[in-house]
Order: structure tokens, then sequence, then C-alpha cells
């Protein structure tokens, strides 16, 4: 992948029409592009006047590998009953390509952003994001960056090691102080934590017409 291409510069409509013409699709509204912070995203409606969301992933940020096992626990939710925004399955796969760029299309579902300050609607988004993460507790990702002792004392411990990013007065205290919780940590009674699927980042929003249905994007 180029630099063009990484910089989203060589996604032009005409790409994204094809894009979709070759999974079946034809566009008949135009796209309207929607909010992300670091891929292209785009809403639609094909000739029998069906909403889709398209997406095409930032290049070289995530393998293919990665891509799919998030699809792969998205339609795990759908099958758990949690109303999540999954990815259509075509063609037998969920993650697409097209000229380099790997895409994926979703149907587009309506809501509106909830009101923090409704107890009631911030009861529902609690009760999905326990359902999701009870889903999370029955997986794992081979592909995904994983949090732990290795990955958040050790690792960058050894970072901060040999760089100058501490002033060199405090450096030796910062260090020794950081080998005490390396080596406390085991010995504090937590017990040993098997690994989970779990969300960062949830967006949940209110389906229309529906009060107590939260919508996870």
């Amino acid at each position: 992948m180029n630099d063009n291409a990484f910089t989203f510069q060589t996604l032009h409509p005409d790409t994204i029409m094809d894009a979709l013409f070759e999974q079946g699709i034809r566009v008949d509204s135009g796209l309207t592009p929607l909010n992300s912070y670091e891929n292209r995203v785009y809403q639609f409606q094909d000739e029998d006047r069906r909403r889709f969301v398209v997406k095409f992933y930032r290049p070289e940020r995530w393998s293919a590998d990665q891509i799919r096992e998030e699809h792969q626990f998205a339609l795990e939710l759908v099958k758990d009953e949690v109303p999540v925004a999954a990815p259509l399955v075509l063609n037998g796969q969920t993650l697409l390509n097209h000229q380099g760029f790997h895409y994926a299309i979703f149907p587009s579902v309506g809501g509106r952003q909830f009101e923090a300050d409704n107890i009631d609607q911030m009861e529902a988004v609690g009760r999905y994001l326990g359902r999701l993460h009870q889903t999370g507790r029955k997986h794992s990702f081979a592909f995904r960056p994983t949090m732990g002792l290795e990955e958040y004392l050790i690792e960058p411990r050894k970072l901060f090691e040999g760089a100058s990013l501490i002033p060199s007065g405090q450096k030796a205290a910062f260090l020794n102080a950081t080998d005490t919780l390396i080596a406390a940590l085991p010995n504090v009674g937590i017990p040993v934590l098997r690994r989970c699927v779990y969300t960062g980042i949830a967006m949940p929003e209110i389906s229309s017409g529906v009060m107590a249905r939260c919508l996870l994007i």
C-alpha cells in the first residue's frame, strides 16, 4: 500500500461505488460521509430504498485477521441477542477488499443519543454492556493487543530505562519504584485473570420509538 492510499487520497467516490457494485449493491442516493476519526464511513440507500453504511478501514491500522475477529465477535453478540450493528455477511465473508482497501457493509440503524442524566437510559446502557462482556468471556482474540502485567509494566519499564524521557536525577528512583511494583503485584492476592474480549469504546443510541432499548455501534 503506497502513501497516497494510506491517506485515502485514492479512495474516490467512483472507487466506493465500484466496490459496492461488486457486491451487487447499486447506490441510488449518493454517499453521505459520517463522522469517523480514522476510517472513511458513508451512508447510502440502494435501489430498493434500503439504507446501508459502508466502512473503509484505514490501511495499515489493523490487519485483516484483527478486523475479522472483531466482525466475528459482533456476529456472536447478535446470536446472544445483544443489539449491535454487525457487518453483513456477503458471499460468506464480512471483510471485503477493493483496490487494496479493506471495507465492510453494515445495515444503517437509526436512533438518538442517549441522555446521560436519564437514569433509566443509563441502566439500559449498563445492562447491555454487561451482556456484551458476558459474551466476551466466552471468546478470546488471537490477533488483537492484550492488557496485562507484561504489556503495561514490564515492557514500558524497558522503554523508560533505555530512553531519555525521565530527568536523570529521577530516573533511578522511578525504575526502582517500578521494579518494586512489578515484584509486588503477583503477591497481593489478585487472582490470575483469564483474558476475555471487552469493549474499550461504546457509542450507545436509544432506538427510535423504543425508549428502553439501547443499540451499541
